[in-house]
């Protein structure tokens, strides 16, 4: 998937949905949808209890990391930096 429309996808996001475990379901209900999947109730609780814990313990830098090393190249993880800043 293209970056860009990736991050045009989460710019899309209201921000108070992500503030309760229902909106946060809502969100990725839809995220899923749009790429053609749909989750169970219990895949959504744990997409939830990962989101939960990566807001608490990650930050920008960790995230482009662990990009990095998922296969994403160099070219887009400079594009994010760029738009990061």
């Amino acid at each position: 998937m293209d970056i860009g429309k990736l991050l045009n996808m989460v710019r899309s996001i209201p921000k108070d949905k992500l503030k309760t475990d229902a909106g946060l379901k809502e969100v990725i209900r839809d995220l899923g949808k749009k790429v053609g999947k749909n989750f169970t109730d219990k895949e959504l609780n744990g997409y939830v209890e990962k989101f939960r814990h990566m807001s608490r313990t990650e930050n920008v830098g960790s995230l482009l990391n662990k990009l990095s090393k998922k296969g994403v190249s160099a070219k887009d993880i400079d594009s994010l930096k760029k738009r990061f800043k």
